[in-house]
């Protein structure tokens, strides 16, 4: 089970006892959980693929079968997830940039600051 945050409160677990189930000996205290932990199972396949294809942004949309805009998406709720902190700065340059090289068409751009604007 990936557990990291109360299911009620959603406040950060932190974890007092490890035990080994070979032994039977278990330790209690103040232990760090790894950051790692945080993650979905499908955002940790995304991060080993995202690895695989050395951070290549164009063929992780080929290899996934998604859209470029989508790709970006799933990093940036990663991104999110390790700094624990929503985005700073300007909402649009990242879109602008993406369109001027080409990655996404003027709609995709369009779309993606809308949506922006609405949050």
């Amino acid at each position: 089970m990936n557990l990291t945050s109360c299911p009620i409160c959603k406040h950060e677990l932190k974890i007092k006892e490890v035990s080994c189930e070979r032994c039977k000996v278990t330790y209690r205290g103040d232990f760090e959980g790894s950051w790692l932990a945080a993650f979905s199972e499908s955002q940790l396949e995304f991060i080993k693929l995202f690895l695989l294809v050395q951070g290549n942004l164009k063929e992780l949309q080929n290899q996934l079968g998604i859209s470029y805009p989508t790709v970006k998406s799933r990093l940036a709720d990663i991104i999110r997830i390790i700094t624990k902190k929503e985005p700073t700065g300007d909402k649009v340059s990242d879109v602008l940039a993406d369109l001027e090289e080409g990655f996404i068409s003027v709609e995709e751009a369009i779309n993606m600051i809308n949506k922006r604007r609405q949050k």
